[in-house]
Formats: C-alpha cells, sequence, structure tokens
C-alpha cells in the first residue's frame, strides 16, 4: 500500500513539472531529428575537386574510375568537380568547399606506362584539410583509386590480398545512422535530472521531514521514484526509436531485448541520480551544478561522440577502463549491437549484467550517502 501511495506521488509530481518532463522525453528524439537533417537522408558522398594537366587517355581512366564509384546504395560516392587551377582548387579544400583536391601531373599518362620507376615517375597530388574528418576516407577511396590503376596500367600482381566482411548486419549508409544506438541512450541519461529533481525537492520543501515521519521507508520511496522514472525513460526511448524510423534508420535487432536493456539502465540512472541529489540542496542546484556529471557522463560513455576506450586491467578475456564504471557506457555498447549488429538478448547478457552490478553498487552508495547528508539532519 505504501508503495503504491509513493508511486502515486511520484507521478503526480512529474506531471506537476511538465515543462521538465516534455524536455526529459523529448531530448533524445529532437537530436535524433537534429542529426537526421545534418548528417542523415541519402548516403554520405565525398565532394573532390580535380585539376587535370594530362591530355592522356589514362588520366580520364582514372577520373572516370572515380566518378564511377559507388555507395552500397548504388549512389555516386564522389561529386566530381573540375577545377581551372591549383590555387583554386587549395581554396576550395581549405575552405571546406571540397573535401579533397587531386591534381594530376602532364606526364601522368605517359609516366604511367614506364616500366622503370624514375624520378620521371608521375605522382598524384592529393590536398586536403586536417580539420574536416571526410578528407581521410576521401583519400582512401581516391589512393585505392590510384594504386588500382598503376598496377592494372604496369600488371603489377601483388603477392597477396585480403577480404573485408563486415559484421554489421546492415552497414551504416552515413553518419547519422551510426549515431543513432548513441542518441537513444541518451533517452535514459535524460531521466538524470526528473529523477534527481524529484529527490532533491523533498529536501528543498523540507517535505522530508514528513517522509520520515510517515514511516514510508526507503524501499517504498525508492521504489516508487523508480518505477515512475522507468516508464518516463521507456517513454523517451519508444519515442526516440519511432523517431529514428521516421528518419528511415533500419533496425535489425530484437525490441525487447531493447526494452531490457532500458529498464535496466533507468534503474542504474536512479541510483546514479540518488548519489548526485545527495549533494545538491535545491532544484536550482540540479539545472546548474547537476549539468556537470551530466556532461561527463554523456561524453565519457560515448553516448554524443564515440569514444576510445583505454584499459586497465585484463579479467576474463575481457579489457575494463574508466568507462566501464559509467552505465551508460554499456547501454551504447547494447543499444549498438542490437541496432546494429542483430543482437538478441543473449548477446547483450554481458552488458545487462554489468549494469545491474553497477546500479547495486551505486544505489548502495546513494542510500549511504543519502541517509548520512539529507536523512540524518531532517
Amino acid at each position: 500500500m505504501k508503495f503504491m501511495a509513493s508511486v502515486r506521488k511520484s507521478f503526480i509530481e512529474n506531471i506537476r513539472d511538465w515543462k521538465v518532463l516534455c524536455l526529459v522525453i523529448a531530448f533524445s528524439p529532437f537530436f535524433i531529428v537534429l542529426m537526421y537533417a545534418s548528417y542523415g537522408g541519402t548516403a554520405t558522398s565525398y565532394n573532390i575537386s580535380i585539376v587535370n594537366y594530362d591530355e592522356g587517355i589514362l588520366s580520364q581512366n582514372l577520373i572516370n574510375g572515380i566518378q564511377e564509384m559507388k555507395n552500397p546504395d548504388d549512389s555516386n560516392l564522389f561529386n566530381v568537380n573540375v577545377s581551372v587551377d591549383e590555387e583554386t582548387l587549395k581554396t576550395e579544400v581549405t575552405e571546406k568547399v571540397m573535401d579533397i583536391g587531386i591534381v594530376i601531373p602532364s606526364n601522368y599518362s605517359e609516366g604511367l606506362k614506364e616500366k622503370i620507376i624514375s624520378e620521371e615517375t608521375p605522382s598524384v597530388q592529393l590536398y586536403g584539410s586536417l580539420g574536416n574528418v571526410k578528407y581521410t576516407i576521401a583519400a582512401i577511396f581516391v589512393g585505392g583509386e590510384v594504386y588500382n590503376q598503376g598496377m592494372k596500367v604496369q600488371e603489377i600482381a601483388l603477392p597477396t590480398y585480403f577480404e573485408e566482411t563486415f559484421l554489421e548486419e546492415r552497414l551504416p549508409l552515413n553518419e547519422f545512422e551510426g549515431m543513432v544506438p548513441g542518441l537513444m541512450a541518451l533517452a535514459v541519461l535524460m531521466i538524470m535530472f526528473s529523477c534527481t529533481a524529484s529527490i532533491v525537492k523533498e529536501n528543498d520543501k523540507l517535505t522530508v521531514i514528513r517522509l520520515k515521519l510517515s514511516s514510508l521507508g526507503a524501499a517504498n520511496y525508492l521504489g516508487g521514484v523508480s518505477v515512475v522514472q522507468v516508464v518516463i525513460a521507456m517513454g523517451g526511448i519508444l519515442l526516440s526509436y519511432a523517431s529514428a524510423l521516421l528518419c528511415g534508420y533500419e533496425s535489425s535487432g530484437d525490441f525487447g531485448a531493447l526494452l531490457v536493456v532500458g529498464i535496466v539502465s533507468s534503474l542504474a540512472m536512479v541510483a546514479v541520480s540518488l548519489i548526485i541529489a545527495s549533494f545538491l540542496n535545491t532544484v536550482f542546484d540540479v539545472l546548474t551544478i547537476g549539468v556537470i556529471p551530466f556532461f561527463v557522463i554523456m561524453f565519457f560513455s560515448g553516448g554524443m561522440i564515440p569514444m576510445p576506450k583505454v584499459n586497465l586491467i585484463t579479467f576474463g578475456g575481457r579489457g575494463y577502463g574508466l568507462s566501464d564504471l559509467i552505465p551508460l557506457s554499456h547501454t551504447t555498447g547494447a543499444f549498438n549491437k542490437i541496432l546494429n549488429y542483430n543482437a538478441g538478448f543473449g548477446d547483450v547478457l554481458y552488458e545487462i549484467i554489468m549494469i545491474l552490478i553497477l546500479t547495486v553498487i551505486y544505489l548502495f552508495l546513494g542510500i549511504v550517502l543519502y541517509k548520512y547528508r539529507r536523512l540524518s539532519k531532517a
């Protein structure tokens, strides 16, 4: 009875703070739509500017080969632009109008036919900007085409070769599709605000004294808060998932496993929120000081930007680093497996167990801190 009363109380309070509730639920879907508008739609293509000083057939074959390169959806990989001179090309690349520039020397066709390497061997010049993340990928494709043509013309056979096998169920067409799992994990992270505010509000309005006198108990109180926050998180995840589908994203995994990961992850965020709430006094503190742990978790979990993992120890064949102490990092990994690698419940069991272990640890710390810093002073 007390538990249901706690659930009802927490539910009504969150409905009354409908502005915060709307922010929490709409945050992840908003960024999914925003990233789709910026990076989504058609497959990624690269703008390439070419200056051709050669009048032979081989340089034109190289340009044609670049023009004919395709994406997985059969769209053109490169948007080719022919520049009038090298200085114009440099300006286009510097201003990021073009992702990569190529200058083909005047002796390209004749020099490529020579079997002997000498000072006259033609060298294709690539121009790029380190500030343009698309340059590296474009340079790999262009460099491969240049080498392939050179080996074909000079009849050079490589001593060995390699074959690529992509583990994703479906290759991402653009940057947006690679961002979806991390953006959906933000729907779970956002309940940190609503949950922390719900807990801090009791101290801010001095109602924590009433709760203490009512013999509600920590289990009933936290249980009621947790149920409501899980419902809010599920609402955010479902809305985010629907937004991604409407933007053309295609999931390949088990939707039930996605919901299970979302539920256990939201419980972990409740535990983290309890720790944060132990150090905050007012709801205003939640919206100011509280953003610090929010951004720390968001960035180091890979929710917004993929972060390289630095392993500190190895146990059971797995490497563990500081990022593994963040529950949301396991959430992001599990969502990525489910959405892009056709994973089911068994495939993300490790991530679920890790999230549950961290939930228990952080919940214990949160209860101890909240009792010491808040309940003992009420």
